[in-house]
């Protein structure tokens, strides 16, 4: 496993997922107080998803260390 550097494209990717994860989240919060629980669950799946997606470098550098320990 060898650490790569990372290209600015790839640095703004991961803040844009970053922020568009929290609002989306904070969207779901406000559309469960307005009693839409479909639409807030679909929300805050994609903004889950988008969040994690934020982090996918990261995410990828665990499951490498895991599969070498295997």
């Amino acid at each position: 496993m060898r650490s790569r550097k990372k290209s600015v494209g790839e640095l703004i990717s991961s803040f844009v997922f970053f922020f568009v994860g929290l609002l989306a989240l904070i969207h779901g919060k406000s559309l469960i107080l307005s009693e839409e629980y479909l639409t807030a669950v679909l929300l805050y799946l994609a903004g889950g998803l988008s969040f994690i997606a934020a982090f996918r470098f990261q995410v990828q550098n665990l499951i490498d260390r895991y599969r070498a320990k295997k």
